[in-house]
């Protein structure tokens, strides 16, 4: 019976990824195609399609806080064109076209006996979740006069405190259904009722830690804080008929190459101090051999998940530079240690950036150019190939060299590349690239069997940590932050094991973790929370013990960083993220909200459009964060 559950639901997805891109979300007359008659219904089938549309609405608000955190590429200079009107359109349809209608047919179908508990348990928890994220995004939204055409075809919007309230009130609903249910069927927890309650209260303390309860939540107890109870998402390797492959893999691993560009701010803060890259202690592997068989952690300021999050298909990018060993010797630094510099990398036909000039703006930047060599504005170091905040350029034939999705979370590659390749087993930069470089390909790696991250203990974790920074607590704060990263780090880890060809030598150790996360509790511990300062060019002088934490905390949300936007409008940190390609005159304010659907906009009159980015929702304080 599963077997078949988990069929027909694949298939249900499958079939609304088709109806994805459709922006109509009149809330009086919108009609699923995939949608069922209420009357003619199973409730089985009903919770399938809630289920749909709340993955829906989280892969469609995870793009907006990955792109504003900086976790993934955002393409467009100006952030009202960017956050304008397709902001929510998507979550928007799933919650008032799919969800709530749905959830009122399980309610007129659910008798006195209360057979369908797990149902409208599960249901009622999931569409609390999207209501908080629209909040979140759009600010007022329709709830009281909502799906309700009869008597009010055009609904207006209510509060948006208020509706944070019902959410909250429907999260105690779902409790009421959850005690009295003895398990059921579904795609997240497998029928788990008490993995269902740890996501209510994860979501409650979700609300506390948003509006300001920072004691609340700190003390929640019976949330998600164990792997193994995870909110996720779990896809397949079917090619067709459904398709079940994680959609980020479906976009880079084709027959035409990769489609998605990486966060350029996101692989620099994972690939390691550049300076110690040119100070590794490694001597000559000896012809035949590429660095010395044990290849991670060749320094000790990359971060350890860096193969299982992205998958180089080069050796090096257009205006950067790679190591290298060569004649018997190094590791050296092409160009640089030949005294050549950009020039002998770039490639204006694959990276026409290369070629070009830096943004005045971003000069004497972390983002601008770094000696003789082109800055993360437009390349990356060891062949990291992504994109800036802002890049807006066209697509250049690059679909085999710009860095994939790795294993984690798409079920791609794990990035088997060495850092350092020998020279002199190839006889040519050219044939050294070709000998070592990655290739995507539709099939490889672990065919696409990953996760959709909505939940996990350690997203938890940082928040506490972040409501104990709040409340002065930096010792918990600490606690909390380095369990947080413990947790990330068992997560990722653990898809290797998807890819048949991951090469183990490559597989971080339990000591390159407690390292990494060593070293990242003693820069936490220097750290000055109290020092806020910026230099002339709006940067900080010091990186703070939020900076910190931030960081930490954008990376573990890879693939799942809906409350990333939300982090940054609540603390203003951290401060070290990517300035634009854009300057502030020309991207505008960093966006507070993002606006109305355009077609509710056209069908309501009771609903206004906004000019501007510019609202605050009612939990934001206006902290502006110095990068924005």
């Amino acid at each position: 019976m599963k077997r078949i559950f988990k069929y027909l639901m694949m298939t249900v997805i499958a079939s609304a990824t088709m109806f994805y891109s459709c922006e109509t979300t009149e809330l009086e007359d919108l009609v699923d195609p995939n949608a069922l008659s209420p009357d003619l219904a199973d409730a089985d089938l009903l919770l399938n399609s809630i289920q749909v549309n709340y993955l829906g609405a989280m892969q469609d608000m995870q793009y907006n806080g990955a792109a504003l955190g900086r976790i993934s590429y955002m393409g467009g200079r100006d952030y009202y064109n960017n956050f304008g009107s397709g902001t929510v359109s998507g979550a928007w349809g799933n919650l008032y076209s799919g969800m709530l209608p749905d959830i009122e047919a399980i309610e007129n179908q659910n008798g006195e006996e209360n057979l369908l508990a797990f149902h409208l348990g599960i249901s009622k928890a999931m569409a609390a979740h999207v209501m908080m994220g629209l909040v979140d995004s759009v600010g007022d939204i329709p709830w009281s006069e909502a799906n309700n055409p009869a008597e009010y075809p055009s609904p207006s919007v209510d509060d948006d405190a208020d509706v944070y309230a019902a959410a909250l009130a429907m999260l105690d609903e779902a409790e009421s259904y959850l005690n009295a249910a003895g398990g059921g069927d579904d795609l997240f927890y497998g029928g788990d009722v008490s993995n269902w309650m740890k996501l209510v209260n994860t979501l409650r303390m979700r609300a506390m830690l948003t509006t300001g309860d920072y004691a609340g939540a700190l003390a929640m107890t019976g949330v998600i804080d164990t792997p193994d109870a995870d909110m996720q998402f779990s896809y397949g390797t079917q090619e067709l008929q459904p398709d079940t492959r994680h959609p980020w893999y479906q976009s880079d691993y084709t027959t035409s190459g990769a489609n998605i560009y990486q966060s350029s701010w996101l692989m620099d803060l994972m690939d390691g101090d550049f300076d110690e890259w040119q100070t590794v202690p490694l001597a000559y592997p000896g012809l035949g051999n590429e660095e010395d068989g044990n290849a991670q952690r060749l320094v000790t300021t990359d971060d350890p998940r860096r193969r299982y999050y992205f998958y180089r298909q080069q050796w090096i990018t257009p205006g950067q530079s790679g190591m290298l060993y060569a004649f018997d010797a190094g590791p050296y630094n092409w160009p640089l240690s030949w005294g050549n510099n950009f020039e002998s990398t770039a490639n204006g036909e694959t990276l026409q950036c290369s070629l070009q000039s830096q943004p005045f703006h971003l000069e004497f930047t972390p983002d601008g150019n770094q000696g003789d060599l082109v800055g993360r504005w437009c390349t990356n170091f060891l062949g990291y190939w992504g994109r800036h905040h802002g890049n807006d350029e066209g697509t250049p034939p690059d679909n085999f060299t710009r860095t994939a999705v790795g294993v984690y979370p798409a079920g791609g590659s794990f990035d088997n590349q060495p850092d350092i390749p020998n020279y002199d087993n190839y006889g040519s930069l050219g044939g050294t690239n070709e000998g070592i470089k990655g290739a995507v390909w539709q099939g490889n790696g672990g065919g696409g069997s990953g996760i959709w991250p909505i939940y996990l203990s350690s997203y938890v974790h940082f928040m506490k940590a972040e409501a104990a920074m709040w409340l002065g607590d930096t010792g918990t704060a600490r606690a909390m932050m380095e369990i947080g990263m413990q947790h990330s780090f068992n997560k990722v880890l653990s898809m290797s094991s998807v890819d048949a060809d991951a090469d183990s030598n490559y597989f971080a150790t339990a000591t390159d973790v407690s390292d990494f996360i060593a070293m990242k509790l003693a820069e936490f511990d220097a750290a000055a929370n109290a020092d806020t300062s910026l230099d002339a060019l709006g940067w900080p002088n010091n990186k703070n013990q939020l900076d910190i934490l931030g960081e930490q905390y954008f990376v573990a949300m890879f693939g799942g960083a809906n409350d990333a936007w939300n982090f940054v409008r609540r603390t203003g940190h951290p401060r070290t993220l990517a300035r634009g390609l854009m300057d502030n005159a020309e991207s505008g304010l960093f966006p507070r909200t993002g606006t109305y659907p355009s077609s509710e906009i056209s069908a309501n009159p009771n609903i206004l459009q906004r000019q501007d980015n510019n609202t605050q929702v009612f939990w934001d304080n206006g902290v502006v964060n110095p990068a924005n």
